[in-house]
């Protein structure tokens, strides 16, 4: 019996020390971390007592109060300039991107796991904390980051690192730290815009020392941040970051530019209900045209053709096509042409002429004809 006292002290050595260690410096993160190796440890051979250090922690860890033993206080602010180094975002309206169903399943499940926190800590695991959101300009990130804040009922806090970045110069690894341990002092989404202006690549010999060094800071803090809040970073060049940054996220997701289905959902959503008043199929044609478009620029082309639609009184199938051709016409594939054409002359009521048609799209009338009268051949 006393030999098998002294094998569970033994055992028990280095988890009390880090645990002491933890709260006498007031290390919430590292105490939450040490606390679920424990718990299991414990699970086979201590349940009752693992299932109450799951309680305690969940509970705590669900209170962003509990376990705070420093202010973070006021925003940090820019030494030079005075403006804050973070701006919180309002997030009442946001609304979730037009996805994929992959990508919706899976942020889908990151939004599931990060509900069930409780249950994932009783079990000694941590819940999701950080997501790399990575896509051309336009393909919602931000958008993304906006609706999870809401989703999780935690408030934004944004900083757009590109904008920032030359303040910041001599100072980086400062006001990031001021930054991330203002955020890690609340219950909160920050949002770390233009993630590539500070997590680039340690092997590229461009950069400054101190931004390599930031790297490290990055790294640090990836596995140790709070279990009360979300970090979400969003990079349009995922090519420029270092690859153990990559590696440190709980969830990566690349957004890519919308196929048709999601296409035509952005315009349908940014038609509103001005939608019904479209001659059937317009949408869906205007959508298989626009290869290559990003759900901002899908988003915008509808709204204008709305906004002309009201302002002029003309009707919105020759307001939408007007602002197709005026954003899009450049780009527009010439298979997509003439079934476009079609789809439009067809359905709209006698709103275009040949001629009117040929005008908008800088055609001559004989090659608006051809297209009108050509069998629906092209693929």
């Amino acid at each position: 019996m006393e030999d098998a006292c002294l094998d569970r002290t033994e055992a028990w050595k280095p988890w009390i020390t880090r645990i002491v260690e933890a709260g006498l410096t007031g290390d919430q993160q590292r105490l939450e971390l040490v606390l679920l190796k424990v718990i299991r440890a414990l699970r086979k051979d201590a349940p009752d007592l693992s299932e109450q250090l799951a309680a305690l922690l969940s509970q705590h860890s669900a209170n962003p109060n509990a376990l705070r033993w420093k202010d973070s206080g006021p925003p940090p602010r820019d030494g030079e300039e005075g403006l804050p180094l973070v701006r919180a975002e309002s997030v009442d309206t946001a609304m979730q991107p037009v996805l994929s169903e992959n990508l919706q399943r899976r942020i889908g499940q990151f939004v599931s796991e990060r509900r069930d926190s409780q249950c994932l800590l009783h079990e000694g695991f941590l819940p999701p904390r950080s997501i790399l959101l990575t896509g051309a300009p336009g393909t919602g990130k931000t958008m993304l980051a906006s609706w999870l804040a809401r989703e999780l009922q935690l408030p934004l806090l944004s900083l757009d690192l590109a904008t920032s970045i030359s303040s910041f110069l001599g100072k980086t690894g400062l006001n990031l730290r001021r930054i991330l341990d203002y955020a890690r002092s609340r219950k909160c989404a920050l949002l770390l815009d233009e993630f590539d202006a500070i997590a680039k690549r340690r092997d590229d010999s461009t950069e400054l020392g101190e931004l390599k060094r930031i790297v490290n800071v990055l790294l640090k803090e990836l596995e140790e941040w709070p279990i009360q809040s979300v970090l979400v970073a969003a990079t349009n060049h995922p090519e420029l970051l270092d690859p153990a940054i990559r590696r440190r996220f709980d969830l990566v997701l690349d957004l890519n530019l919308p196929a048709v289905a999601e296409r035509l959902a952005i315009l349908e959503r940014s038609a509103g209900r001005f939608a019904a008043e479209l001659p059937p199929k317009t949408l869906e044609a205007c959508a298989q045209a626009l290869d290559g478009a990003s759900g901002s620029d899908l988003e915008s082309l509808m709204q204008a053709a709305v906004r002309h639609h009201l302002a002029n009184k003309s009707p919105l199938a020759k307001s939408v096509v007007c602002e197709l051709h005026l954003r899009w016409g450049e780009k527009l594939d010439g298979k997509m042409i003439g079934p476009l054409l079609r789809t439009i002359q067809n359905g709209a009521q006698k709103h275009f002429t040949v001629r009117e048609l040929a005008d908008i799209f800088g055609k001559s009338v004989s090659t608006i004809q051809h297209h009108l009268t050509k069998e629906a051949v092209d693929a």
